[in-house]
C-alpha cells in the first residue's frame, strides 16, 4: 500500500512538473512573439514636418499673407475714415473697437486659408510617403520621418499652379 501512495505521489509530482514546463513553453512562445511587434514598431510610418520653417523659407506664402493682411487694413482704415469724420470721440472709439474686431476675424480667416494650403502639401506628401501620422517637429524629441523639404516642394508647386490659374484671370480685365 505504501508502494501506491509513493507511485501517485510521483504521478502527481510528474504531471505538475509537466504541466508548468508546458506553460513556461507557452510563456516563452509567447514572449518571442512580442518581441516581433516590438521589432515592427521602428518601420511604423511616422512624418515629421517643421511648420515654422516652411512659412518662413515659402517667400510667395509671406507675400501673400502681408499682401492680403494689407488689403484688409486698407478697406478697413477707409471705411473706417469714410464713417467716422461725423461722429463724436466715443462714437469714434466704440467704431474702432468694431473695426479691430473684424481685422482681427479677417487676419484668422487669412491665417486659416494658409495653414489649409500647408495642411493640403503635408497629406499629399502623407499620402505618397503611406505615412499614418505627421506631426509637427516642435513636438518631436527623436525620431520620424522629416518631410519637410517634400512638403515645401508640393507646397511650391501648388502655389505655383494657384499662381498660373490666377494669372490669366488678370489679363482678361
Amino acid at each position: 500500500m505504501m508502494r501506491a501512495m509513493r507511485n501517485k505521489y510521483n504521478v502527481k509530482v510528474v504531471s505538475f512538473i509537466v504541466a508548468a514546463v508546458f506553460v513556461l513553453g507557452i510563456a516563452a512562445y509567447a514572449m518571442m512573439g512580442m518581441g516581433n511587434v516590438a521589432q515592427a514598431a521602428p518601420t511604423s510610418s511616422i512624418g515629421v514636418v517643421d511648420q515654422a520653417n516652411i512659412i518662413k523659407d515659402t517667400s510667395s506664402l509671406g507675400v501673400e499673407y502681408q499682401q492680403q493682411m494689407a488689403a484688409a487694413a486698407q478697406e478697413l482704415q477707409s471705411e473706417f475714415d469714410a464713417k467716422a469724420a461725423n461722429m463724436s470721440d466715443a462714437e469714434k472709439q466704440q467704431y474702432f473697437q468694431e473695426m479691430q474686431k473684424q481685422f482681427n476675424a479677417k487676419q484668422a480667416e487669412i491665417h486659416k486659408n494658409i495653414q489649409g494650403k500647408i495642411d493640403n502639401a503635408v497629406k499629399e506628401v502623407a499620402d505618397k510617403k503611406g505615412l499614418s501620422l505627421v506631426v509637427d517637429k516642435a513636438a518631436v524629441l527623436y525620431g520620424g520621418v522629416n518631410i519637410t523639404g517634400e512638403v515645401q516642394t508640393a507646397l511650391n508647386n501648388a502655389l505655383t499652379k494657384e499662381a498660373g490659374k490666377e494669372q490669366p484671370a488678370e489679363t482678361k480685365k
